[in-house]
C-alpha cells in the first residue's frame, strides 16, 4: 500500500516543474516586451530630439555652434523667443484669473444650472485650437461683424492680442480642470473657524482660500504657460507678421528650407517648455496629494447681490464660449461672410484642401493610433507597476518625455530622423500614427498606472498559481477589469489626434491630407467660410465619438461582472 505523503510527493512533482517553466517563459515574454517598448520609444521619442541637437550643432567641419550664434545675431529669429515668453507670460495671468474666478463660483456657490456652465467650460477641449483664432477673424477681423459692420472701427484683431485672446479662450478649460477640484476640496470647518473669530471674508480668502489652492495655483499656471509657448494653431491663424517661436519653426522649414536654424528653434522652445512641464509636474502632484477625501465642501453665504454678480459673471464666460463656437457654425451656413449672409451649404462641399477624405483620414490614423495606444499602455502600465523590472523607472521616464515637447519640436525631430536610412517614413500613413502614438503616449500610461495600482494582487497570485501565461493574465482579467482606463486612453488619444496641428504639419504629404491642416491650408487661401465648415465637422465627429464612448461606458457598467482567476 502506498502511503497517502508518496502520493502528494508523486502528485507535486510535475506541477513544481511545470510552475517552473511557466515562470521561465513568463520571464521570457516580460523581458521580450519590455524590450520591444525600449526599443520602440528610443527609436521614436529619444531619437527624434538626438537628431535635432544634432543638426543644431553640425557643421561642414564637425560640431560648432554658429546655428546659435546666427540666431542670436538674427533680429527676426532673436525677437520670436522674447515675443513667445511675453505672449506666454501675459496670457497665463489672465488665464489663471478668469479661471480661478469661475472655478471659485462653480465650486462655491450653488448656481441653478452650474454643471451646465461647467460643460460649456469644456467646450474648447474638443476642438482643434486655432477655432477661437478663426471665429475671433470672424468678429473682430478687418471685416468682421462687430468692428466692421456693427463698430465700424478701423481696428484689427490680427497681432499679438489677438493672439493673447484666442489663447485665453483655448487654455481656460486646462486651468479650471486643475484650479475646481482644489477649490472644492478646501475644508468648509476652516471658514467656520474664521467665521467663529470674526474674520472679514477677504483675510479668510487671504488665509484660507490662497494657501489651500496655492499648489493648483502653481500647478494651472504652468501648465498654462506650456500650452501658450508651444501653441502653433492659434499664432499661424491669427498672430499675421507677428511670429513667436513656434511659427517661426515652420517659417525656417516651410518658407526657407533652413533646418538648422529651425533645429537651433526648437531646442531654444525646448529648455521653457520642458522646464514648465518639470514644475507644472511638481505642483501638480502636491494639489493632488493635498486634496482630502475627508474635508466637508464649503457653500459661500452670499446675499442677491453676489449670487446675481455671480451669475453674471459665469454667464458672460459662458456667452463668450459659445459666441465662439456658434460664430464658427454661422460663418459655416452663410454665402460670404461680412458681404451676403444668406443661408448656403455650399462650404460643406470641401472642393479643395483634401475635401471629406482629408477627415476620414484623420478619423483611421487617430483611431489607429488611439486603439493600438490604449492597449500599449495597458501593456506598459501592468509590466511597470506589477512585475516591477529593472530600470522599469528609465522606461517610464522615457515614455512621458513627448508630453514635455512641443508638436513643432516632435514634427521636425520626425522629419529630419525618418527621411534617410533604414527607417523612410516621411509621406507615409505610418510616421502620423506613430506621431499620434508616442505625442499622446503619456496621458494614457499615467491613467492606466493609476488603475493598474487600485487592482487587488491576489488575482494575479491567483492566476499565477494556476500556471496561466502573461498574454492570458492580461487578455482575460487584467483588460476587463481595467477597460474603463482602457476607454478613456483611447478616447483622449483619439480627440487629440483629430484637432492636433502642429505636430503634424511638417508630415502630411499630398497622399496624406488631414482635417487640421486643410482647415490651416484654407484660411491662407482666403477661405475663411469653407475652414469655419469642415472645423464644425470635426467638432462632430469628436462629439459622436464621445456619445458612442458614453453610451459602451453605460452597457458596460451595467453588464459587466467581476472576473475569476480560474476563467483565465
Amino acid at each position: 500500500m502506498v502511503p497517502p505523503d508518496g502520493r502528494i510527493a508523486v502528485a507535486r512533482g510535475p506541477a513544481v516543474r511545470n510552475r517552473a517553466s511557466g515562470w521561465g517563459a513568463d520571464r521570457v515574454a516580460t523581458l521580450a516586451t519590455l524590450l520591444a517598448f525600449g526599443l520602440s520609444l528610443a527609436t521614436f521619442v529619444l531619437y527624434p530630439l538626438i537628431e535635432i541637437l544634432r543638426r543644431s550643432v553640425e557643421g561642414t567641419a564637425g560640431l560648432t555652434i554658429a546655428h546659435y550664434a546666427a540666431f542670436l545675431k538674427t533680429p527676426q529669429v532673436f525677437a520670436a523667443l522674447g515675443r513667445s515668453l511675453w505672449i506666454a507670460c501675459l496670457s497665463t495671468v489672465l488665464t489663471i484669473l478668469l479661471a480661478f474666478a469661475f472655478a471659485y463660483i462653480i465650486a462655491r456657490i450653488p448656481l441653478p444650472g452650474r454643471r451646465v456652465y461647467a460643460k460649456v467650460a469644456l467646450l474648447p477641449l474638443i476642438s482643434p485650437s486655432f477655432v477661437q483664432a478663426l471665429a475671433l477673424i470672424f468678429l473682430f477681423g478687418r471685416n468682421g461683424l462687430i468692428t466692421h459692420h456693427l463698430l465700424d472701427v478701423p481696428w484689427s484683431i490680427y497681432g499679438w492680442h489677438g493672439i493673447v485672446i484666442s489663447e485665453v479662450f483655448y487654455c481656460f478649460p486646462h486651468a479650471f480642470l486643475v484650479l475646481e477640484p482644489a477649490l472644492r476640496s478646501v475644508d468648509a470647518r476652516l471658514y467656520e473657524a474664521a467665521a467663529s473669530l470674526r474674520t472679514p471674508w477677504w483675510r479668510a480668502f487671504l488665509r484660507i482660500t490662497l494657501p489651500e489652492a496655492r499648489y493648483a495655483l502653481a500647478s494651472s499656471s504652468f501648465l498654462v504657460f506650456n500650452l501658450v509657448i508651444t501653441d502653433f494653431g492659434n499664432p499661424v491663424i491669427i498672430g499675421g507678421s507677428y511670429s513667436v517661436l513656434a511659427t517661426e519653426i515652420y517659417t525656417q522649414v516651410i518658407g526657407l528650407q533652413n533646418f538648422a536654424m529651425a533645429s537651433v528653434v526648437s531646442v531654444v522652445l525646448l529648455v521653457p517648455a520642458v522646464g514648465a512641464f518639470l514644475l507644472d509636474n511638481y505642483f501638480g502632484r502636491r494639489a493632488i496629494a493635498s486634496i482630502g477625501g475627508a474635508a466637508r465642501p464649503y457653500i459661500v453665504p452670499v446675499g442677491r447681490l453676489g449670487r446675481w454678480l455671480a451669475v453674471s459673471f459665469v454667464g458672460v464666460v459662458t456667452a463668450g464660449i459659445l459666441l465662439i463656437y456658434g460664430t464658427i457654425l454661422a460663418a459655416s451656413l452663410v454665402r460670404i461672410w461680412g458681404y451676403d449672409f444668406g443661408l448656403t451649404l455650399r462650404h460643406y462641399r470641401f472642393d479643395t484642401a483634401g475635401g471629406y477624405g482629408s477627415i476620414w483620414m484623420s478619423v483611421a490614423l487617430s483611431g489607429a493610433a488611439a486603439v493600438i495606444g490604449g492597449l500599449a499602455t495597458l501593456v506598459l502600465a501592468y509590466l511597470v507597476e506589477r512585475r516591477r523590472p529593472t530600470g522599469a523607472w528609465a522606461l517610464t521616464l522615457l515614455a512621458l518625455i513627448p508630453a514635455a515637447v512641443p508638436g513643432t519640436v516632435m514634427g521636425l525631430g520626425y522629419v529630419l530622423a525618418f527621411n534617410k536610412g533604414l527607417l523612410i517614413l516621411t509621406g507615409t500613413a505610418t510616421i502620423v500614427v506613430l506621431s499620434h502614438l508616442f505625442r499622446f503616449f503619456p496621458l494614457g500610461l499615467l491613467t492606466s498606472r493609476t488603475k493598474v495600482k487600485q487592482l487587488d494582487p491576489a488575482l494575479e497570485e491567483a492566476c499565477q498559481s494556476l500556471r496561466t501565461p502573461l498574454w492570458r493574465i492580461l487578455v482575460r482579467v487584467i483588460f476587463p477589469l481595467a477597460r474603463p482606463a482602457v476607454a478613456a486612453s483611447i478616447i483622449y488619444i483619439f480627440i487629440r489626434s483629430m484637432v492636433t496641428l502642429s505636430a503634424v504639419i511638417f508630415l502630411v504629404s499630398p497622399d496624406i491630407s488631414l482635417a487640421a491642416v486643410s482647415i490651416m491650408l484654407l484660411v491662407n487661401d482666403g477661405k475663411l467660410n469653407a475652414a469655419a465648415a469642415m472645423s464644425v465637422v470635426v467638432v462632430l465627429v469628436i462629439l459622436v465619438v464621445l456619445g458612442i464612448g458614453e453610451v459602451i461606458a453605460r452597457a458596460r457598467g451595467r453588464d459587466q461582472r467581476p472576473a475569476h482567476p480560474a476563467a483565465a
